[in-house]
Order: C-alpha cells, then structure tokens, then sequence
C-alpha cells in the first residue's frame, strides 16, 4: 500500500457523507476516492477503485452494510469500519461478523463531538490500514462436537476470563454457541467495543448463546454459567471477596483484558483460567500470564484463525501459554473444565 490511504465513503446521508469527507481531506495522508449513497453502490465502487479502507452505515436502501459487507468481502476484500449509532448496534454487530473490522459510533450533533469524532475517524482509518487484508467468511458452528482437547494442570476453575479487540465480536458470538447452558463456572469478558455499544454486544451474543449475558454491576457474585461483561467506559474485575466490582476506566489506559485476568489471579489463584482472543495490541498478555503464575490455566486463539493475530502473539512470546487453539478447540477445552465454589474469604478481627 502506498503512504496515501484511498477511503470509500458509504451512507444514504448526503449531509453525512460531506461531513466525513470534509473530516478526512484535513489528514494528508487520507484520501476519499469515492462516496457511495447505498451498500450496492459500495460494492460496486469497491470492484473498481480498491480502496484502502471503506466506511460503512449499517441501515441503507437497496443493500444494508451487513449485505454490502459479505459482498465486499467475498469479491474485493477490503478492510471495512461501520459507523453507526448505537440504535443499530445489533445490526452493526452482524457486519461484524460479515467481515467489518470495527465499529464506531456516529458523531454526537455538536461542536465538540464532531471534532473528538474527526480525531478518532482518523486514527481508526490510519491503524486500520496497516492491517493485512484477508477474505474472511462468517464462521460456521461445526456439525459435531471437536476431540476433547487436554488441558494443563487439572480442570477445576472458579471463574474463566475472555480478552479480545478487533474481530472479538464475531469470535466471542462463534466461542459462545458452542459452550453447554449448565456451565459449572461463570465467565468474564473484556471486549474493547465503543462506549453506547455494550448493551448491544450483550444483546446479540445473548441471543447466539445458551448462557444467561448480563451487564456487571459492583457488588455482584458471579454464578455458574452466568456471562459478565463491564458497562460503557468501565472495566471489570473480581476483588479478593468474590464480588464483581466495576470501576471507569482511568484516563489514557485501555488494558481491560490485563486488569480482568490479573484480577481473577488474586481472587482465584490457581483455579483462575484465561483466554486471549483475536485483537491488536497486547492487552491481556500480562493478566494471563498473571494467571499462569498463579498455577492457574491460560490458553490463546491459534494466529491462524484471528481477524488480527496481535494479542495472541503476545500472550505467546512473554510466555503466557503454551496452547495456541482453533475457537472449537477452545470450546472443547472449556467444556472439560470442572467447575468449584469460591473460597470464602477470612474474616480477621
């Protein structure tokens, strides 16, 4: 890819699309080739001109962004990011798992808002375009059970962590149908997903899954088979008592994942287990490692299967885990993990 970043532009808005291209010429280094009114124009632009990178709405005439995504997908792939308000976030999610890469909401109608959403628009678009493009299709959920995958150090846990960023969503909704309804310990997410869509994200891997998903409220005890994940601008952590406590997430930090993992370390110790999941950066490399000197259980996604292989990768090289695994073989092995009660804290007087 040359130093200049070639976007298309989609949405039924003319007001929008004037709007996003006025924010994107102020980058040098960002150039709009095109402007796309509905998702089958988005497809057809992207046959001929190839961009870099393509914005999406969700909800368009002719062809929806979630359409329009698995059609780009599957003739010119391309690297794709929804925009959209948090109105359609299940929508949103469902590009997702067609083959977008992120999603962000739409700019608040004000001042301030539209400038902070010109700023990440651009930060968004330039990170994005270093990533490899791949032709990605939604995973399937297998026809029968995988091969029990063995697992290190026993199979009791108290609490299983879930870390993931980029293409999370779809991994998690795919992770998620295939673990049993009675799971005997309760699982923890922390998913890097943009303030107004987590009540979404809930809602659309509640709806693929069998487990109970609920939004963490501090002072929460966990349960078996319950699904944690923290609310808009919060991070989730369980203290040394058992309880679930949510806290904002301090200013210029962003290590959900390290602080979740690390937390299940303290609070379970050796019956705390972790997976790291598809995502840039390395944010839960640290927290699972947490967890595997604490005696506990860590695995990662296999790089092969990830949307971005970053997180993985780290978790690897600072020698988190030894078990890269397909999402299948993930759920194999968390199937056969048994579940045991917390430990019920000393009261010192």
């Amino acid at each position: 890819m040359s130093s200049t970043i070639r976007v298309l532009i989609a949405d039924d808005s003319p007001t929008m699309l004037k709007m996003y291209a006025a924010l994107l010429s102020s980058a040098p280094d960002i150039q709009v080739v095109g402007t796309a009114k509905d998702g089958a124009e988005a497809v057809e632009l992207a046959r001929t001109l190839h961009p870099d990178v393509i914005t999406l709405d969700v909800r368009m005439p002719r062809m929806d962004g979630i359409e329009a995504s698995s059609r780009i997908m599957s003739e010119t792939p391309s690297r794709i990011l929804v925009i959209s308000g948090a109105v359609d976030a299940e929508m949103s999610f469902k590009a997702l798992q067609a083959g977008a890469l992120e999603v962000m909401p739409k700019p608040r109608p004000n001042l301030e808002g539209l400038a902070n959403f010109g700023v990440k628009l651009i930060h968004i678009i330039r990170t994005m375009a270093e990533l490899p493009v791949t032709q990605r299709q939604a995973a399937q959920a297998p026809t029968q059970a995988p091969s029990p995958v063995p697992t290190p150090q026993g199979g009791r846990v108290t609490g299983f962590g879930l870390v993931a960023s980029t293409g999370g969503p779809p991994a998690l909704c795919h992770l998620l149908s295939l673990l049993p309804p009675k799971l005997p310990y309760p699982l923890f997410i922390a998913q890097h997903v943009s303030d107004g869509f987590t009540a979404g994200l809930c809602q659309w891997l509640g709806a693929a899954s069998s487990l109970q998903l609920e939004v963490a409220q501090t002072g929460l005890r966990p349960q078996p088979g319950y699904v944690y994940l923290a609310p808009d601008g919060n991070q989730l952590q369980v203290m040394l008592t058992g309880e679930l406590l949510v806290e904002p997430i301090p200013a210029g930090k962003a290590a959900l994942g390290d602080t979740l993992l690390s937390s299940l370390a303290l609070a379970y110790g050796e019956r705390a287990a972790g997976a790291v999941l598809t995502g840039m950066g390395s944010d839960g490399a640290a927290g699972l490692l947490a967890i595997r000197r604490a005696g506990g259980r860590t695995f990662a996604q296999s790089p092969e299967s990830c949307v971005v292989p970053g997180m993985p990768e780290a978790a690897l090289r600072n020698g988190a885990t030894d078990m890269m695994l397909s999402l299948e073989a993930l759920a194999s092995a968390m199937r056969s993990l048994t579940g045991v009660a917390p430990v019920a804290p000393t009261v010192r007087n």
